[in-house]
């Protein structure tokens, strides 16, 4: 059971490098996170487009036509308000 738990996976990320100094590993970790968070920002930015919300043939045949006779869609001001308006939580608001 020892010589298991040696050539395990815990024991493998617990070992240090041999071939990669600290530093590398720091730099490599910290650019993959950007890139992934900023990944994820994007794709948050580009679903929560009305676009992306009437895409399917279901929303737009449908729930997208009665959304463009309402007062959502058409109002003095020209203000429009989308899907993701009240359909996406945001911190800080309250109801």
């Amino acid at each position: 059971m020892a010589d298991k738990e040696k050539t395990g996976f815990l024991a493998m990320i617990r070992r240090p490098s041999a071939k990669y100094s600290l530093l590398s590993l720091l730099v490599v970790g910290f650019f993959s996170g950007v890139i992934i968070w900023g990944g994820f920002n994007y794709a948050v930015e580009e679903t929560n487009t009305m676009e992306f919300c009437i895409s399917c043939h279901e929303m737009h045949d449908n729930v997208y036509q009665e959304y463009k006779k309402t007062i959502h869609y058409m109002n003095r001001t020209g203000v429009r308000a989308i899907c993701s308006d009240c359909h996406v939580p945001r911190t800080g608001r309250t109801r």
